[in-house]
């Protein structure tokens, strides 16, 4: 089945009598994995240390790892660590299942109280399971990067760009492919957004063909997973950084 990213909420309406039944049976039987029990806060040893903010939903909170420091936070800052020959100072700020809306509204006010020299953000997800518009997304997504820049103004912010969800093999036809066709919709909107914000990088989906790419759940990443989205997030940037 194929559908594009402008029907995926109609389809997803016509297709529920199915669609939830499904989910239900899906979702039953996936395990549920919490949020990382330590490394919320980190760092990489080195000179003049920079300021690291995570920021998000599961992914930011390293659901799939025991630690942060396993997690996208502490393979993030080993990586910029590496690249930019600095210490990293490390703060997640997150929640399992929450919205990009969530985010606004219950994480940016506590976001904006610091100043951050490297801000990555992890939503979407989320919004693409609650069926959320596009207008919403946008909205909310705009407000949230409204307000980091304002915050810190010299951050360097990434936005990940929500993943090819139609790959994930806990995610059978039919449902798979409307959820992948409303992750495609919400990320051209994430394309539009940062029209408006050309300082921030939007980073590539995760890369689901690594090899042990996801933990037990085969929806969050595993250690492995949340390294191999690191590496090619800070790759990406290096590269663009270096084209300029």
């Amino acid at each position: 089945m194929k559908v594009n990213g402008y029907g995926s909420r109609l389809l997803a309406f016509v297709l529920a009598p199915l669609l939830f039944p499904q989910s239900r049976v899906v979702l039953s039987h996936l395990p549920i994995l919490p949020e990382a029990e330590s490394g919320w806060r980190g760092s990489v040893e080195g000179p003049s240390p920079l300021r690291l903010l995570v920021l998000g939903d599961s992914t930011a909170a390293g659901v799939g790892v025991d630690d942060n420091a396993d997690g996208l936070a502490g393979n993030l800052a080993r990586q910029f660590a590496a690249v930019l020959g600095r210490g990293i100072e490390w703060t997640v700020i997150a929640r399992s299942g929450a919205t990009t809306g969530e985010v606004r509204n219950f994480f940016l006010g506590l976001s904006t109280r610091s100043q951050y020299d490297l801000i990555f953000v992890s939503t979407g997800v989320n919004d693409v399971m609650h069926l959320r518009t596009k207008a919403a997304f946008t909205t909310d997504l705009s407000l949230i990067l409204d307000g980091l820049e304002a915050a810190s103004p010299a951050a360097t912010i990434f936005l990940a760009g929500i993943p090819r969800m139609e790959n994930f093999t806990s995610l059978p036809d039919p449902l798979g492919t409307i959820l992948g066709a409303r992750a495609y919709r919400l990320n051209s909107g994430a394309h539009r957004v940062l029209e408006r914000h050309p300082r921030v990088v939007h980073v590539p989906p995760w890369p689901i063909g690594e090899p042990g790419f996801f933990a037990r759940d085969d929806f969050h990443p595993s250690a492995a997973g949340y390294a191999a989205w690191a590496a090619k997030a800070v790759d990406n940037w290096t590269r663009r950084r270096s084209a300029r």
